[in-house]
């Protein structure tokens, strides 16, 4: 994953992260590539609770509509 730190540009690292899992849920077990991606939900969700705004606050600073707030 080092190439991703040394990307020129986000969109560089956006497709080179999901070329790399792709590619390791090709050629990895369902068993092997599940306990990252489990770990990976999981660390969203965690993070998720400590995040200082609802989402209703972040479309306000970012001037976007929701129709569903």
């Amino acid at each position: 994953m080092s190439k991703l730190q040394n990307s020129k540009n986000d969109s560089e690292a956006r497709m080179y992260f999901v070329n790399y899992w792709a590619d390791f849920v090709r050629t990895h077990t369902d068993q092997e590539w599940g306990v990252q991606h489990t770990k990976f939900i999981n660390s969203l969700m965690h993070n998720a609770k400590f995040y200082p705004f609802t989402a209703a606050k972040y479309l306000e600073m970012k001037q976007e509509k929701c129709s569903r707030l």
